[in-house]
């Protein structure tokens, strides 16, 4: 990419989003629970998918969980899989898990998160820098799903020699589409001139790239469609001079216990 000098060291990324862990859409019955656990086990399959390809970091671009309805043992289990991770992760609530009044986020004593979880919880945004991989990532918490709210606003310069990264929870809609929540534009993506976007709120793969920025909808890892829109990742491969690379992992979650 011309004129944007990079580090010396490849990055390697693994991008999911839109879990919805701990879903009652279908009760608390017998369907419901089958349900639950059928997603906690893609979750836990997206960490082992990491582990085993020796990411750098994990992304998780919103709703992890489906709602703020999630129990002391829901909440034990999201964190403990997170905390298996052997790389930083980085994570911003969604719409369904925004960071408003009932947050499931708000007041969690401390140590309670794993030391490899970086929770993205300012409404304004935060960026996090990792030395030891050249990196410098940047989100926003969301609050309020609403057309007021712009994931992408705020987000700070590039800075030259580290890759930058950002995570956004929200709407691509081109110029002049009916205003929807969240929105996120090309323009906004296309100026940040970051090497990579990891966008979430969108279920299904999507690549929204602009101008050197390479922006993508990763889809969810769950099992919430019956067809094969469910169940991947992104592999995100950040090489020095060279356009960042995307490759679509599939879970597995439906190749076994």
């Amino acid at each position: 990419m011309p004129g944007k000098p990079h580090p010396h060291n490849p990055l390697r990324i693994v991008h999911t989003s839109d879990i919805h862990l701990e879903t009652d859409t279908f009760g608390s019955g017998e369907r419901g629970v089958q349900l639950r656990d059928r997603v906690r086990n893609a979750f836990a399959r997206v960490i082992d998918i990491a582990n085993d390809r020796n990411a750098d970091m994990l992304l998780i671009v919103g709703d992890l969980f489906d709602s703020a309805r999630v129990n002391e043992e829901g909440l034990a289990f999201a964190l403990g899989t997170i905390g298996r991770a052997r790389m930083p992760v980085v994570m911003i609530p969604g719409n369904h898990d925004a960071h408003d009044e009932r947050s499931i986020y708000t007041g969690l004593a401390p140590g309670t998160l794993p030391k490899n979880l970086h929770l993205i919880l300012e409404p304004e945004g935060r960026t996090i820098d990792f030395p030891e991989l050249a990196a410098r990532v940047w989100g926003r918490a969301v609050v309020e799903h609403t057309p007021d709210y712009r994931p992408l606003s705020g987000v700070p310069e590039r800075q030259e020699g580290l890759w930058n990264i950002a995570l956004a929870h929200g709407f691509f809609m081109e110029e002049g589409e009916i205003e929807r929540s969240s929105p996120i534009t090309p323009a906004e993506i296309e100026r940040s001139r970051y090497d990579y976007v990891a966008l979430g709120h969108v279920h299904v793969l999507g690549d929204v790239s602009q101008g050197s920025t390479r922006a993508f909808y990763c889809g969810t890892p769950a099992p919430l469609y019956s067809n094969e829109n469910s169940g991947w990742v992104l592999w995100v491969n950040c090489v020095p001079g060279q356009p960042v690379s995307i490759e679509r992992l599939m879970v597995g979650w439906n190749q076994g216990p």
